[in-house]
């Protein structure tokens, strides 16, 4: 007896950025989603009718800029299939990325609600840890080098990796990755001060910030104004009033 046995060929994974490489042309219709061999897919009709499935391998993919011609229901779809799901712990807990690996959103082992992880990093040795924190650092840069993607609640992160920065030394924390994942943060200013024409911009930010201090303390002292005139305006009718009672009596 002969066996005989058919094969399959696997799809070649096609993200959108190696498709924007390889064809400028852009989808003017959102088709289907779901899974393939890569992960999630969306299969996506292009003008002049033809179609190609392409993978969503990241979250960051749903925001590619390849997309940016669908109708903004089609593109929030996209975003939304592009989420990770929520995957479980032995202790009960549930957890995805949101967005980065290392801020993630977590579900108690009971109840629905979740709530949000800004520097979700073991706890390990001290030189153990700097290798995470250095991982976490790439991971940041190349995700914000994209240009495009899901919110990432930078001021969060800072704050809770410099929280994390004061555990213990000794023994296992978060402090090594803490202390490396800020040493890039801070090379990372310095490359941005030497190198960018930042000072426009600066100039146009403190210029706003200063003009909003003004404006508030116009708009404080027109409030104040007219709290003022009101309360001599209330005064001045209960004396009326008590005049006209007077005369009546």
């Amino acid at each position: 007896m002969t066996a005989n046995t058919t094969a399959h060929t696997v799809r070649s994974c096609c993200t959108p950025a190696q498709h924007a490489q390889a064809d400028k042309s852009k989808p003017v219709a959102l088709l289907a989603l779901g899974t393939g061999p890569h992960g999630k897919t969306a299969l996506l009709e292009f003008a002049g009718g033809w179609q190609r499935t392409i993978d969503l391998a990241t979250q960051f993919d749903g925001w590619h800029p390849l997309f940016a011609d669908l109708p903004q229901e089609d593109r929030q779809r996209l975003r939304d299939h592009a989420v990770p799901a929520f995957v479980s712990h032995p202790d009960g807990t549930q957890s995805r990325p949101d967005p980065l690996s290392f801020v993630r959103q977590v579900r108690p082992a009971h109840g629905k609600s979740s709530e949000c992880t800004y520097f979700d990093v073991p706890a390990q040795g001290y030189v153990e840890g700097t290798a995470t924190g250095y991982r976490c650092a790439a991971e940041l840069l190349e995700a914000l080098a994209l240009g495009y993607g899901p919110h990432i609640p930078l001021t969060h992160v800072l704050a809770s990796a410099a929280q994390a920065m004061q555990d213990d030394f000794h023994g296992t924390s978060r402090r090594g990755a803490a202390v490396a994942f800020l040493e890039v943060v801070g090379q990372a200013l310095h490359f941005f001060a030497s190198r960018a024409t930042h000072q426009p911009w600066l100039a146009d930010k403190v210029e706003g910030a200063e003009q909003y201090v003004q404006y508030t303390a116009e708009r404080q002292a027109t409030e104040r104004a007219g709290f003022i005139e009101r309360m001599k305006a209330g005064k001045a009718a209960k004396r009326q009033m008590r005049k006209t009672t007077g005369s009546a009596a």
